[in-house]
Formats: structure tokens, sequence, C-alpha cells
């Protein structure tokens, strides 16, 4: 194996964060607040509550055309975007990542198609030695995906719990499997963690973060690019760093990157496509109540996994999907990818780097 080293880590002691909630949760706020109790497990589709810190009126005609993104003077496009607006634009583009786990086959023959119809690219998430089985999807599907412009990133070697395995198989796991897409031609800077798990262990960190830029590590609503947004679970957190300066790992970092979880949702409402569409909507337009005068500080990352099948935990319908990418298509929404993300060693921020 060709080891690919950089400087990672090191922490004194694991931070300790209660995940809230499995699922997508409403606070109203009147003269006193209604706490909702809610589970403190973070399961494989967990998601993670947020509270805005002001409630917008959701818009669905948020427009990226006509709109240029003005650089600052590093050239980066940052978290603070400011957009030079031309005509009758007046709002902040909306913006969502598309995320695909295990390299399903369907994600290729189903997802695809839809995918190219609005123009849209996505991350794709791969298990190495799974490739070419019953149901998955093959290295020419993969380099076909990579060669179109979408994002292929790492998922492991064999796809265990990471925090249940040796510390040369969690080497093995997240080091090998950049070394495999590598050697079929497809460079990983992203990693997710099976299940999201990992994302409080500071020795899964630090294992990726000796190989790869970002990875996919965790549940949320939304991901907040100055990583300042959960008021409950993280009410301290000020920025993305990896670590507070005691040494505890942080809630929310470029190796601890939480997305929504769409399968979450399939399960809960027991694909139930009219309720689940209407979740996916709000769960979209949520970043207005963070985004706004050509600021972005807030984005949906959507996962998916099986597209086409319902019968299975993994899987969302076929019919739904394309009902969702013709939404976020239709109201002017920017989709990026993962790798389109990047972090600023300087404020220790994220920010968009390129817009796809």
């Amino acid at each position: 194996m060709t080891t690919i080293t950089s400087t990672s880590q090191q922490a004194s002691a694991s931070f300790l964060d209660n995940l809230f909630g499995s699922g997508f949760i409403v606070v109203i706020i009147c003269c006193t607040a209604l706490l909702l109790s809610l589970s403190t497990t973070e399961g494989a589709y967990s998601q993670s509550p947020y509270f805005p810190h002001n409630q917008q009126s959701l818009s669905s005609n948020s427009q990226v055309k006509n709109a240029t993104v003005k650089n600052g003077s590093s050239g980066q496009i940052g978290s603070s975007i400011m957009i030079e607006h031309k005509a009758s634009v007046t709002n902040t583009p909306k913006v969502a990542i598309l995320t695909f786990g295990d390299g399903w086959k369907s994600q290729f023959t189903n997802a695809k198609p839809i995918l190219d119809k609005y123009g849209f690219k996505a991350s794709f998430f791969v298990t190495c030695d799974r490739v070419g089985r019953p149901a998955k999807m093959t290295w020419q599907d993969l380099v076909t995906l990579y060669n179109e412009g979408h994002d292929i990133e790492s998922k492991t070697m064999t796809a265990p719990i990471l925090t249940n395995v040796s510390a040369d198989q969690l080497n093995f796991e997240v080091g090998q499997s950049k070394r495999c897409l590598l050697d079929h031609g497809m460079n990983a800077t992203v990693f997710a963690s099976p299940h999201g798990k990992g994302s409080h262990n500071a020795t899964v960190v630090n294992a990726i973060s000796k190989y790869y830029d970002f990875a996919i590590n965790g549940f949320s609503n939304l991901m907040f690019l100055h990583c300042d947004g959960w008021k409950i679970a993280s009410p301290n957190q000020t920025d993305c760093r990896t670590y507070y300066d005691n040494g505890t790992l942080t809630y929310a970092n470029r190796y601890v990157v939480r997305e929504w979880s769409h399968n979450h949702q399939d399960v809960a409402y027991a694909h139930n496509n009219t309720k689940i569409f209407q979740i996916f909507v709000q769960a979209v337009n949520n970043q207005t109540a963070y985004n706004g005068n050509g600021t972005i500080d807030a984005i949906p990352i959507v996962a998916y996994h099986i597209i086409g099948k319902t019968t299975s935990s993994d899987g969302t319908d076929l019919a739904l999907f394309a009902e969702e990418m013709k939404y976020l298509h239709d109201n002017g929404f920017k989709i990026i990818r993962v790798p389109d993300l990047g972090y600023d060693n300087k404020t220790k921020d994220l920010y968009i780097k390129r817009w796809g």
C-alpha cells in the first residue's frame, strides 16, 4: 500500500456532545419555548436539530441566473459571498449539495439521467471492494460519472463501523480506499464514514485527516459554513476548527461535515411521497433563515442511497427523486459538490471555492 501522509492533529480527550433528535423539527417560539422530547442516540440516519436565529418566510423564487460572484481579495469565494445583482435579481442564490452513498447501480441507471436532465453534478461515495458486485456500480460506471464532472469519493474498503475496528484496520479502511480509487484514475479528497459513525471520535477524525481534505461524518438538517449554528448541540462553537484549545474535538469541522439523510424521512414516513416531498422542500429552504444579502452561511447536504427501491430502508422512490430534482431546478437552486467547499486556515471557516 502506498502511504499518503500529512500531519494529523492530536487530541487529549474526545469531545462528548449530545445529538438531539431523529427527524425534522419545527420550533415555535412565543412567550416561552416548547421543548420536544428528543432522543440522544445518533443512529444511522438521525438528524441533529438546529434552531434558526430568526424565522424567515420560505421563498421559492431565488435566482442564480444573471448573478455573478465577486471574489474577495484572496480570490476565494468565501462563506460571505457578495453577489453582484443584475436586472431583477435581488435574492441570494439557494445552494444545495447532493450525495449518493454506497455505489448502488440505481444511482447510475435511475438517478444519473435525472441529474443529467438538469445539469446537476453530485458527490458519489464508494466502498471499494463492493464495486462490481450485484446491484452495485462497476468501475466503468464510476469512471463515466467522474469524466462527466461528478465527484467520486471514498467510503472505506469494506464498510465497517470505524469506531469498532483496530488502529491498523482503521488506517487500512481510510488510507487504502484512497489508494484504490487513485489506482482507477480518481483522486478522492473527501471521505464518508459508514452510517455517520465517528464524528465524536478523535481517533477516527485523526485517521481521516491524514488522507483527506473533508469528511461527511454525521447528520444535521444544515451544514453551517462557520460551524456555529448548533445552539443546543454545540452552543460554544464559533468556527470550524477541528479541536478546541483544550484538545477536545469540536462538534462540526471539515472532518465532521454533517448531512441530511433522505432515507431517514423515507423510513419515518413509510415512503409517503407527498409527505416526504413537503419535508424535502422545507429542508432545502431552511437555509433562508441564515442566508441573505449576498451571504451564504448554511447549506443543506441531501444524502441519497438507492434510487427506485422503496422496499429497502436505503431506498427513495424514483418518482419522488425526480420531483425533488425538478423542484431544485425550477426554483433556481445552485447545486455544488462536496469538494467545491474549501477551508480557510486563517479564519477557520468553510467557504465555497467554486460553483461546481
